[in-house]
Formats: C-alpha cells, sequence, structure tokens
C-alpha cells in the first residue's frame, strides 16, 4: 500500500487496491482536474467515499461536503465518517444557520436540503 489507507477498519482486497489508485491519481492530478469511481450496489461507496473524506482532509487540509439524497444516507454516511474519527456534522432541517468557526472538518447534506439553504441566503461558510 502506497498512501496509508487506515486498516483498523476492515476493507476488502479490491477496496484497498482502488483506494490506493486513487489516491495515486489524486496527487498526481493538475489542479480542477475531475476524477470519476464508481461501483456496483453493496461495493462499499460509503467505505470508500468515506477513506477519500479522510485522506482529503489530510493532505489538502480543507473541510469537505458530502451530498447525499436520502435521509437515510446522510445518517449512514456521518456515522460511518464519525466511526473513522472525522468530526461531522449534518446539515438537515433542524440546521438554519452555521458558524465560520465550527470545529467541523466534515459537512454531510442533502442535495435538496443544501439547495434550500443557499437559495434561502442561510449563512453557510465557505468551506
Amino acid at each position: 500500500m502506497t498512501n496509508n489507507i487506515n486498516n483498523s477498519t476492515e476493507l476488502y482486497p479490491y477496496q484497498e487496491r482502488d483506494l490506493n489508485t486513487l489516491f495515486d491519481q489524486l496527487t498526481q492530478a493538475a489542479r480542477g482536474s475531475k476524477i470519476l469511481y464508481q461501483l456496483p450496489t453493496g461495493g462499499g461507496k460509503t467505505r470508500i467515499f468515506s477513506e477519500i473524506a479522510k485522506w482529503y482532509l489530510t493532505h489538502q487540509q480543507q473541510k469537505v461536503v458530502v451530498l447525499t439524497h436520502r435521509v437515510e444516507l446522510s445518517r449512514q454516511t456521518s456515522a460511518t465518517l464519525k466511526k473513522m474519527g472525522i468530526n461531522t456534522k449534518i446539515i438537515n432541517s433542524a440546521v438554519k444557520r452555521l458558524s465560520a468557526r465550527t470545529t467541523y472538518d466534515c459537512y454531510v447534506a442533502m442535495v435538496e436540503t443544501l439547495r434550500n439553504r443557499i437559495k434561502k441566503s442561510c449563512s453557510i461558510p465557505r468551506i
């Protein structure tokens, strides 16, 4: 392994291989490049993008936003990120304002909820 994948949690060999490839690509990619990765149902997408979020926080020192399309997926995503030690906040219908001084490293939001917050000019800090 070339990029320090967190081995304290179980990853399948294909996930480790794919993550190492993704991390190599992210390291070598020109600024503004786009990388697409897909997995079938049951392939471990939540686990994979949680590892990518952790890598991004560690290597880029910037906050991360993960978008989902269902409440259940927001909860599942937040729980997975928290298990990995990532300080996470769910932006849901109860969250009306976020301070720029929050200590969260990662935000999880449903696409529609975040769109509504932006439309209403909710104060969401640049992350």
